[in-house]
């Protein structure tokens, strides 16, 4: 794993172009790595931001949490939804809410943000078969591509050339990114997780996600890494043109194999993660295609 050298990252950091968890965020996710945390701790800090207050409020009365009453308290939010939900909650609403528009004109913010989504909750419901922390698998989800959102808002013309030059294609932006900046996105991800405080594993597991059998270290991260690989994949598919998703599909099944999930179990998965995606992208304002199909053509 390769870092963005510490001169480098300055420069990027002066332009104050860079994401970055804002300090409520920051927070309330050190809080939640503390074993002796208590709800109030926790329930004090979102009441001191109105506006992630009422997301949370909004996101414990909409389906699945909502109960048959309308949740009012934040107390009883925090008891409906979970601290860890909370978390993940706080997190995506405070990356989103600053990066939903940005001057990089070929880089399209509302697919960013629903593939970013759709990777955190693909990860977080495929970490059972691989016996890693479903929350943790979230967050490196969601952020498996902030290395890109980055690049985009600090050199937002020249990586407009190069998603241009590059499609779909990941190698080819990989190389055109060190040829401009000296560092890729995943360096930058990396980089920039690890300056929030995030632990090593899941910054590794970030950088590798794309390339998995570029890992040093497969014995003791290898479940992660391959659960974020597939978890991407069904992300390009929830994100792609109806057209496309047929042919994508195959190779889903194909990595989903690697982890021990057959092609039906998978198949009823990934509708259960894309059911759940869409609400999550619903209750943010992200837009989403209709309907998906994870069934192949006969």
């Amino acid at each position: 794993m390769k870092l963005v050298d510490p001169a480098s990252y300055a420069k990027l950091k002066e332009t104050g172009q860079l994401p970055s968890l804002d300090g409520l965020a920051l927070a309330i996710v050190k809080l939640l790595q503390r074993d002796d945390y208590k709800n109030e701790e926790l329930v004090r800090l979102i009441e001191s931001d109105p506006v992630i207050a009422g997301e949370i409020l909004k996101f414990s009365n909409a389906a699945p949490f909502g109960n048959v009453s309308p949740i009012v308290s934040l107390a009883k939010a925090v008891t409906t939804l979970g601290t860890r939900q909370i978390g993940m909650i706080v997190a995506a609403f405070s990356l989103l809410n600053k990066n939903r528009i940005g001057r990089c004109t070929q880089f399209d913010y509302d697919k960013f943000w629903a593939r970013s989504l759709a990777t955190a909750i693909a990860a977080h419901s495929l970490a059972g078969y691989v016996r890693t922390n479903p929350d943790e698998n979230f967050t490196a989800g969601l952020l498996s591509g902030i290395g890109e959102l980055a690049l985009a808002s600090v050199f937002p013309e020249r990586y407009g050339e190069i998603i241009d030059m590059s499609e779909h294609r990941s190698y080819r932006r990989i190389a055109l990114e060190r040829e401009s900046f000296s560092n890729d996105h995943r360096e930058l991800s990396a980089t920039l997780m690890l300056e929030w405080g995030l632990p090593l594993k899941l910054v590794a597991a970030v950088y590798h996600c794309e390339a998995p059998d570029e890992a040093e270290f497969q014995d003791r991260n290898n479940g992660l890494i391959l659960s974020l690989h597939v978890a991407l994949t069904l992300a390009d598919i929830c994100v792609a043109e109806d057209d496309e998703r047929s042919v994508m599909l195959p190779n889903l099944y194909a990595k989903a194999g690697k982890l021990g999930v057959d092609r039906e179990e998978m198949a009823l998965l990934a509708e259960r993660i894309i059911a759940t995606w869409k609400g999550w992208c619903e209750q943010l304002k992200i837009k989403t295609s209709e309907a998906i199909s994870v069934e192949l053509p006969d």
